[in-house]
């Protein structure tokens, strides 16, 4: 009886295949190794590491097969899983834990509202266009908003974006011309924007000191803990200047 009890302790835990997990019209069969899918998903993510997958296994919003030997595998369905989460993450901007509850309603079979959401700008000619990577030229950048060079360039010397060594904008840079536009529009030039990015970069250091320590601590997924937490602080103080704002604004009727 001892013997048994010794070959039970030793044997791996083996997850089943979650057959009720979204996506469910995608095959839940485990056959696709880590590095596979991570060279699928960096065609779209090229962020995307190892230690962010397993992180996002440790936050129980992906749960892939393991094999007697301990391998993670992964399915369709898992994948579709993955670019769902790093999706709502990019576009949306979306805490963790709102993330976790949207796929617990889609686990569930409830009708979650944008199920597969992606970067929609609208360019000159009314063309629907996206990013296809984590950063574009000056020309994609026109092209993809239908602004100028020379408003490219406004944004560019009063801070609004900013390239790198190279000379391609953060993808992001997409969505900040398309406002900023808008803004022009309503009557706000951009030059009078720039207390905005002023105020985010104060907020972005009240933040790096909140997650300074978690992501000094150099232990695994510590990185992608830090990341997650600061994103998760980022939509907390977007929520208070919304209402604060519209008090301000409220101030202005009376």
């Amino acid at each position: 009886m001892s013997a048994n009890r010794t070959s039970s302790s030793k044997k791996p835990v083996v997850n089943e295949p979650l057959t009720t997990s979204w996506p469910h019209d995608f095959s839940q069969e485990p056959e696709f190794n880590i590095g596979y899918v991570l060279t699928e998903v960096k065609k779209e993510f090229p962020a995307l590491s190892t230690s962010k997958l397993r992180f996002l296994e440790d936050s129980g919003l992906l749960s892939p097969h393991r094999s007697e030997t301990g391998y993670r595998k992964y399915s369709l369905a898992n994948i579709e899983r993955i670019r769902y989460i790093l999706t709502l993450q990019r576009d949306k901007f979306l805490p963790l834990k709102l993330i976790h509850e949207k796929l617990q309603g889609l686990d569930a079979g409830v009708d979650v509202a944008e199920i597969l959401p992606r970067t929609r700008v609208v360019a000159a000619g009314g063309v629907v266009s996206a990013p296809k990577n984590d950063y574009v030229t000056v020309r994609e950048l026109c092209d993809l908003t239908g602004a100028t060079k020379n408003q490219v360039e406004e944004l560019t010397q009063i801070g609004l974006i900013s390239p790198d060594t190279a000379g391609y904008f953060p993808a992001l840079s997409v969505r900040v011309v398309n406002i900023c536009l808008q803004l022009q529009q309503l009557g706000i030039p951009a030059r009078n924007v720039r207390t905005v990015k002023t105020a985010a970069a104060r907020h972005a250091d009240l933040i790096d000191q909140v997650v300074s320590y978690t992501r000094g601590r150099n232990r695994s997924n510590d990185r992608e803990k830090a990341y997650a937490e600061a994103r998760d602080l980022g939509v907390v103080l977007n929520q208070l200047h919304e209402e604060l704002l519209r008090i301000e604004i409220d101030k202005l009727n009376r």
